[in-house]
C-alpha cells in the first residue's frame, strides 16, 4: 500500500539509495529502484546524480538494447565507451528502460523481457568484473516478474528502493445530451508504462508470434489487455471484449490475481462503452473483490470510481454517489491528488444530473483547485468545461462562455482533440440556446472537423444532430434533413436507439 505522505517517503527512500552507493562506490552492488512514474523517475535520477557528484562520485547512464536486452552487454559497452570506469575510481551506473521491454517487441524465440530475465538469471556471476554499484530502474510489474522468473538474480540484490507517485493515466469519457450540454465523467485507470499507443497491427503480430512460440507465456495476459485497450480507444468494443476475455482466461490459468483484476476491470469498461451497464457492474464488482484481496488501493480506487460512473449512467444517482465517496476516501488514504480530483469532478457530475447545480459547482471548484495545484492541464480542462455546463443551466451565460473558452484553450494547448471537440460542441450548444445561430453553426462545423480528424463517430454524431437543429430553425430543410440522416446512421451504429429514433422523428416532421 502506498504511504500517505508520498513526498517524505520518497525523500527518505532516495537518501537510503544514496547512502548505499556512498558506502561502496568502488564495489559491485545491485540496487533495484522501483517506480511506475517516468517523470518522477527522471526527477529522482537527476537529484541523486547531482548529490553524488558533489560527493566525488562519477555518474553514468546506460540503456538496455531492444535487440539484445542484456545487462552485462549494456555495461560492457558503457565501460568501453567510458575508460574512466576502468580505473576503479568511485562511480555509479544507472540502467534505464527495463520497463520498455515488457511486450513491446518480440524476437524469433523469446520476448525482450524474457531474454532480459534469462540473461540476469544465468549471467549473474559474470557481473563481478564491474567494480561500481548499479542502479537498475524497474516498474513494479516488471520487478514482480523479475523476482518470479529470475529468482537467483533477485536474491543477489543489494537493496530494493520503492518510490510512489499518483497514477499518470487519465481517460476522459464525454457523454453529450440533447437538452443539456455535455457532461464530463472521468475514469481513473490503472496501467503500466508499457501501455503506450502501440499500433494494433504490431500488437496482433506480437500476440500471434508469442502464441506460436510460447502459448503459456504470462506475457500474453498483458499483451491481450493492451490490444483490447487499443481496440477500445477506436470504439471497437466487441473486439476489445474478445481480447479482455482472452486475458482473463489466461490470468485465471496462471492464478495471476493482479492480471485477473485488470482484465475484469477492462471488461467492465468495454461493457460500459458498449451500453451493457448491468453486466459492467458485475465485472467491476468481481474486480473490486480481487483489489481488496490484493490490497491494491490504486486498483480499488479506480474500480470504485468506475462503479460510480456506471451507476451514474444507469440513473441510480444515490448508488453512484456512494461509490464515488468510497473511491474518494481511498484516494485520500493513499494520498493521490489526481484520484481525488477525478472523483470530485465525477461527484459534481452526479449532482449536475440531479439538477443540484450549486452543489455540482462546489465539487467542480474543488477538482479545479487540485488540478491547478498539480498543474494537471487535462483535469483542469475537464473541471472548467463542467463549470461551464453548470453555469449554463443556471442561466449565467457569460460565465459559462468564459469557462468553455478557457477549457477550449487548454484542450488545444495540450493537443487533446477529444477535449477540443467537446469544448467546441459546448460553445455551439450555448450559442444555439442564445439564438446566435451563425456562431453555433460555425462551432458545430469546427466540432465535426475535429471529430473526423480523430475518427470518433460518437463525437461526430452530436454536432451533426445539433447542427441539424439549427439548420431547421433557419429554414434550411434540405441541410437539416441530411444532417439528421447522418446523425441517425451513427447513432444506430453505436446502438443508441433513443437518439436514433429522435432523429427519425425529426426527419418525418420535416417531410410532413
Amino acid at each position: 500500500m502506498p504511504p500517505t505522505d508520498l513526498e517524505t517517503t520518497n525523500r527518505r527512500e532516495l537518501r537510503k539509495l544514496e547512502l548505499s552507493i556512498e558506502a561502496q562506490p568502488q564495489s559491485l552492488g545491485l540496487l533495484l529502484a522501483i517506480c511506475d512514474d517516468r517523470n518522477l523517475q527522471a526527477q529522482l535520477i537527476e537529484q541523486y546524480e547531482a548529490e553524488l557528484r558533489d560527493a566525488g562520485i562519477a555518474t553514468y547512464r546506460t540503456r538496455l538494447s531492444h535487440n539484445r536486452p542484456s545487462l552485462k552487454a549494456a555495461l560492457l559497452e558503457l565501460v568501453e565507451q567510458e575508460p574512466a570506469l576502468q580505473t576503479g575510481d568511485p562511480a555509479v551506473v544507472t540502467v534505464l528502460n527495463a520497463g520498455e521491454l515488457l511486450g513491446v517487441r518480440l524476437t524469433a524465440e523469446k520476448s525482450e523481457q524474457e531474454q532480459f530475465f534469462f540473461s540476469l538469471q544465468w549471467t549473474r556471476e559474470s557481473l563481478r568484473q564491474f567494480n561500481f554499484p548499479i542502479v537498475l530502474w524497474l516498474p513494479d510489474e516488471v520487478a514482480t516478474r523479475l523476482a518470479q522468473q529470475a529468482p537467483d538474480f533477485w536474491s543477489w540484490r543489494s537493496g530494493v528502493f520503492e518510490f510512489f507517485a499518483a497514477p499518470n493515466t487519465v481517460h476522459v469519457i464525454r457523454a453529450d445530451g440533447l437538452q443539456t450540454s455535455p457532461m464530463r465523467i472521468t475514469e481513473t485507470t490503472v496501467s503500466t508504462d508499457t501501455d503506450s499507443q502501440i499500433p494494433i497491427t504490431d500488437l496482433e503480430q506480437q500476440i500471434a508470434t508469442l502464441t506460436k512460440l510460447s502459448p503459456d507465456s504470462p506475457l500474453l495476459i498483458t499483451l491481450h489487455n493492451i490490444l483490447g485497450e487499443a481496440y477500445e480507444r477506436q470504439h471497437h468494443y466487441q473486439d476489445a471484449l474478445m481480447q479482455y476475455e482472452q486475458a482473463l482466461k489466461k490470468a485465471e490459468a496462471h492464478e495471476d490475481k493482479t492480471g485477473q483484476a485488470r482484465s475484469l476491470r477492462n471488461i467492465g469498461d468495454a461493457l460500459q462503452d458498449f451500453g451493457r451497464l448491468d453486466q459492467a457492474v458485475l465485472y467491476y464488482q468481481r474486480a473490486l473483490v480481487l483489489d481488496q484481496t490484493l490490497q491494491d488501493w490504486d486498483g480499488q480506487a479506480a474500480t470504485l470510481n468506475q462503479l460510480g460512473n456506471t451507476y451514474c449512467l444507469l440513473g441510480q444517482h444515490s448508488r453512484a454517489i456512494d461509490y464515488y465517496q468510497q473511491s474518494l476516501e481511498t484516494a485520500r488514504k493513499i494520498g493521490t491528488l489526481q484520484g481525488k480530483a477525478n472523483v470530485l469532478g465525477n461527484l459534481g457530475s452526479v449532482y449536475f444530473s440531479l439538477g443540484q447545480h450549486q452543489q455540482a459547482i462546489n465539487f467542480y471548484q474543488q477538482s479545479l483547485e487540485i488540478a491547478r495545484k498539480m498543474e494537471n492541464r487535462q483535469i483542469e480542462a475537464n473541471a472548467l468545461g463542467n463549470l461551464g455546463n453548470a453555469y449554463c443551466l443556471l442561466g449565467q451565460h457569460s460565465q459559462a462562455i468564459d469557462f468553455y473558452r478557457q477549457s477550449l484553450e487548454i484542450d488545444r494547448e495540450i493537443k487533446n482533440l477529444r477535449g477540443e471537440a467537446a469544448s467546441l460542441n459546448n460553445l455551439g450548444w450555448l450559442y444555439r440556446l442564445l439564438g446566435q445561430y451563425p456562431k453555433a453553426i460555425d462551432l458545430f462545423q469546427q466540432t465535426l472537423e475535429v471529430a473526423r480528424k480523430i475518427g470518433d463517430n460518437r463525437s461526430e454524431a452530436y454536432p451533426l444532430l445539433n447542427k441539424a437543429l439549427v439548420l431547421e430553425k433557419l429554414g434550411d430543410i434540405s441541410g437539416a434533413r441530411s444532417h439528421y440522416e447522418a446523425a441517425e446512421a451513427i447513432f444506430n451504429d453505436l446502438g443508441l436507439q433513443d437518439l436514433a429514433e429522435q432523429c427519425e422523428k425529426a426527419i418525418q416532421a420535416l417531410n410532413d
